[in-house]
């Protein structure tokens, strides 16, 4: 059985490794490179590019932390056994000492983060402050760029590159993308749109949680952390709490604001639509038949789709899940030995053996759920009672389901294969076994090959579009003037 799961979708696995890179610089790591392409790029993400889909945002995410992995040692190659991968939490070297030629005890953070260490080409944040930027009306200092811009070559190494190779663009984008902000935020200030009403405070509350529990579920299926709490204490430590995530969106919810002001007349016409149409289409066959799961990412993160292709399925599930995070991680571990011991009978016995221990009183459970089916239940009212797939918990997923085909691996192969197996809409799996606990899994209906409108979308395109026109046209009326080389 694959070791993927209904709720761990698209996440990088659990490494091992004997010796290795300290445990805390790992997390640090892991939320530098969360916290960057999560809240560093959501402000300038929603009011310059707000149709790009969080798919993406997650697949750029996922690699940037593979790549950082690799960064500092770990090795990628799919050769490469699991089970020599370890995230040390009691390490037989001191890996820090290899980086910065001291113990990770009398290190503090110049030494990992200085110009000499891992993240060479940053700039100091020390000393006098100058002008860098002017414009009419105000002006940029250096103090403020040079935060922005190390974080921005900070995740620029960490996602592959030499800094050498992209300083110079990197700078250039971060000057002008602050001083843009200072241009519109003057405009945003004489509209009024910088005020924070009780509304915009219920939204920002709302989102603040939203993300923190996305971050959170995030470093607990990254790290492999089993513990809620411990694994929101490491995030406290790299400095992601609801509360900062709170307050970094309330100093930028002006943005999405004064975006949604500067594109409210914008419409489109039926011309703009089909052309959205025959890029979406011509996107989607090529990327749905290079990667076929992306379909299915595709619909659960409600994209725009106009390319379904055949052999799709809809389904849904009561999910009989496990108490404890330790009796699912247990369950993850034996799953995912069990792939890796079929030739050795005796242990591929003991395995399974430990497994049907684990899931006797999941499975219990589920015998009940599949009477009360037969007594008439409705499927939705067991989703109530016992639960379902995170995916799920919100409508339309929740009525729609999510796709699957028998490529799919995006869930457990047992639960793909057991759904696979009903022949007729309506129909319910026997229990299914994956790191999660038990499901039980309807068949909603197949998916019709075909296509779907894409107006909305096509209005999005437009009006980021004409967005980033307003503000260029902005930033030449101000006639903004840049002086790069006082930063060196």
């Amino acid at each position: 059985m694959a070791n993927n799961n209904t709720d761990e979708r698209r996440t990088a696995p659990r490494r091992r490794r004997k010796s290795g890179v300290p445990t805390l610089l790992v997390i640090v790591l892991i939320i530098i490179a969360m916290l960057m392409g999560g809240l560093a790029g959501y402000a300038v993400a929603r009011k310059t590019n707000p149709y790009l889909h969080e798919l993406q945002a997650q697949k750029d995410r996922v690699m940037e932390l593979e790549n950082t992995l690799t960064l500092i040692g770990y090795p990628v190659d799919e050769d490469v056994d699991p089970e020599q991968w370890l995230y040390d939490r009691n390490p037989e070297e001191d890996a820090l000492a290899a980086l910065t030629g001291e113990t990770w005890e009398e290190a503090d953070d110049d030494d990992v983060w200085g110009t000499e260490s891992l993240l060479d080409g940053t700039l100091p944040e020390d000393g006098e402050s100058v002008v860098v930027a002017e414009f009419d009306g105000g002006e940029l200092l250096s103090n403020e760029v040079i935060p922005a811009y190390n974080d921005q070559l900070t995740n620029a190494i960490f996602a592959g590159h030499d800094a050498d190779e992209v300083a110079e663009d990197t700078l250039k984008s971060v000057l002008e993308q602050l001083a843009g902000d200072k241009v519109i935020a003057a405009q945003a200030r004489e509209l009024g749109l910088t005020e924070l009403t009780a509304d915009d405070l219920s939204q920002i509350d709302a989102k603040a949680a939203e993300n923190y529990e996305s971050q959170l579920s995030d470093y607990i299926a990254f790290v492999g952390e089993t513990d809620r709490d411990a694994a929101a204490k490491a995030l406290e430590e790299g400095g992601v709490t609801l509360e900062s995530i709170t307050e970094q969106l309330k100093q930028s919810w002006w943005t999405q604001k004064y975006y949604d002001y500067t594109v409210k007349d914008v419409t489109v016409t039926d011309e703009d639509v089909q052309a959205r149409y025959d890029a979406l289409l011509a996107e989607q066959k090529a990327d749905f038949a290079a990667t076929p799961e992306n379909f299915e990412y595709a619909h659960q993160t409600g994209r725009a789709i106009v390319y379904r292709p055949e052999g799709y399925r809809a389904v849904r599930d009561v999910l009989i899940a496990f108490e404890s995070d330790e009796d699912a991680a247990r369950a993850a571990d034996l799953l995912s030995d069990l792939e890796m011991i079929d030739e050795d009978p005796d242990a591929l016995a003991q395995t399974q053996k430990d497994l049907d221990a684990l899931y006797a009183p999941l499975e219990k459970k589920a015998a009940e759920a599949q009477q009360k089916l037969a007594d008439g239940a409705a499927f939705a009212d067991l989703m109530d009672e016992y639960g379902t797939s995170e995916a799920l918990k919100n409508e339309p997923l929740r009525s729609e389901g999510f796709y699957i085909s028998d490529a799919s691996f995006v869930n457990s192969a047992e639960f793909v294969q057991g759904a696979m197996m009903l022949e007729q809409p309506g129909q319910v799996s026997s229990p299914l076994r994956s790191a999660n606990g038990v499901h039980l899994v309807e068949y909603i209906g197949d998916v019709a090959p075909g296509d779907e409108a894409v107006a909305a979308d096509a209005l999005k395109e437009k009006q980021a579009a004409y967005y980033d026109q307003q503000r260029k046209t902005l930033l030449e009326q101000a006639h903004v003037k840049y002086y790069p080389e006082r930063l060196h």
